[in-house]
């Protein structure tokens, strides 16, 4: 179980991956159109409202094939078989019997605590469209006139960079506050 944690499969059970790399694109729940909708929280997109529970996070469903559930499930068989042959006493057919309903329900209840630890370490919030509209934001990479730079901006507690061009076409340096008005594409339109 842990050389499968270490190998990458510690992602929680039965979990709809929303990666984002580091500018928030893919899965952040930002549609990058020009209407107002969320991306993600209408069915669409990566971690979509369908796969998602109460807290933003995927409902658990057993995982029959990770390797985590069938680590713990061939352990627990053994454990429980040498615990009911040995330590009971009965034949092997009998602690077989009695090995495997313990095994699987060992098997469930280690799945589900490990999938709400690492549910607990995800973040739940996403950033829409509308919570950028209005934001003040930072250049951090001077606007040319007519061209584009990149700003940075705090939504909900996150800090969120992207590629920005100025409403007016105006020249704006580093180091300017700004707000956005509106996104097109990819790119935010900001004025002073």
């Amino acid at each position: 179980m842990l050389v499968a944690v270490l190998m990458g499969h510690g992602d929680a059970p039965g979990n709809g991956h929303a990666s984002a790399d580091a500018h928030g694109h893919g899965g952040d729940g930002v549609h990058h159109g020009t209407d107002s909708t969320s991306y993600g929280v209408e069915a669409s997109g990566h971690g979509s409202a369908s796969s998602l529970g109460e807290a933003g996070h995927s409902a658990f469903h057993f995982p029959f094939f990770s390797p985590l559930a069938l680590a713990t499930l061939c352990g627990a068989i053994g454990a429980y078989g040498l615990i009911a042959l040995h330590g009971l006493g009965v034949s092997e057919t009998v602690s077989l019997a009695l090995a495997v309903p313990a095994a699987m329900v060992t098997a469930y209840v280690v799945t589900y605590v490990g999938f709400r630890l690492m549910a607990g370490s995800r973040g739940t919030s996403q950033i829409r469209l509308q919570d950028f509209q209005g934001v003040t934001a930072e250049v951090i990479t001077p606007i040319p006139a007519g061209g584009v730079g990149e700003i940075a901006a705090m939504v909900n507690g996150q800090r969120y960079t992207g590629p920005a061009r100025d409403a007016d076409g105006r020249e704006v340096p580093r180091g300017t506050h700004v707000t956005v008005k509106a996104m097109i594409g990819t790119t935010f339109v900001v004025f002073k």
